[in-house]
């Protein structure tokens, strides 16, 4: 039985469906839930720094403006666990030079966590070799059970009543 569960979340679909499961998961075992978003700080840095010298005001803007946009992500999803009676906290990390990874693992431990949900898109080949996957280095380092949630195949996004493609041929 569950008691405390950590969900990372990034305001993405594929976030917001690893916390559907989490808000389900802490309802179902009436486990405390605490809500995180990470700021990559780093990875922002790097990339403004690529497009040769940036102002640090300009910096220092763009980092402010993940934070704003991380306390709303964290606002709605508080919001939708409240409204499902969850016992919920949320928080705002930074990477800080680490990986988001690391910022995960090490909110975990601090609040007990004896699980953790993530959404994640399941990329393989080349696509996740290149972008790298911070759910899989989680699954890796964490000492208490993962919960991978995965984006939903493109089939099932289709709406409703619309023929699958090969059906539509094949009637024709």
């Amino acid at each position: 039985m569950f008691k405390q569960i950590l969900v990372a979340i990034d305001g993405s679909a594929t976030g917001n469906r690893g916390l559907t499961a989490a808000i389900d998961l802490a309802s179902s075992h009436g486990a405390a839930l605490t809500i995180v978003h990470v700021v990559d700080d780093m990875q922002s840095v790097s990339f403004i720094g690529d497009m040769g010298y940036v102002p640090a005001d300009y910096v220092d803007k763009v980092i402010d403006d993940l934070r704003a946009r991380g306390r709303k992500v964290l606002a709605k999803a508080e919001s939708v666990a409240r409204d499902a009676s969850v016992d919920v906290k949320s928080m705002l990390v930074e990477t800080r030079g680490g990986t988001i990874a690391d910022a995960i693992l090490a909110q975990a431990r601090k609040v007990r966590a004896d699980t953790i949900v993530l959404g994640t898109h399941g990329r393989r080949g080349l696509r996740r070799a290149l972008m790298g996957s911070d759910a899989e280095a989680v699954l890796r380092d964490a000492r208490v059970p993962v919960l991978l949630v995965r984006t939903l195949p493109r089939e099932s996004r289709a709406t409703s009543g619309a023929k699958p493609r090969r059906a539509a041929k094949a009637a024709s």
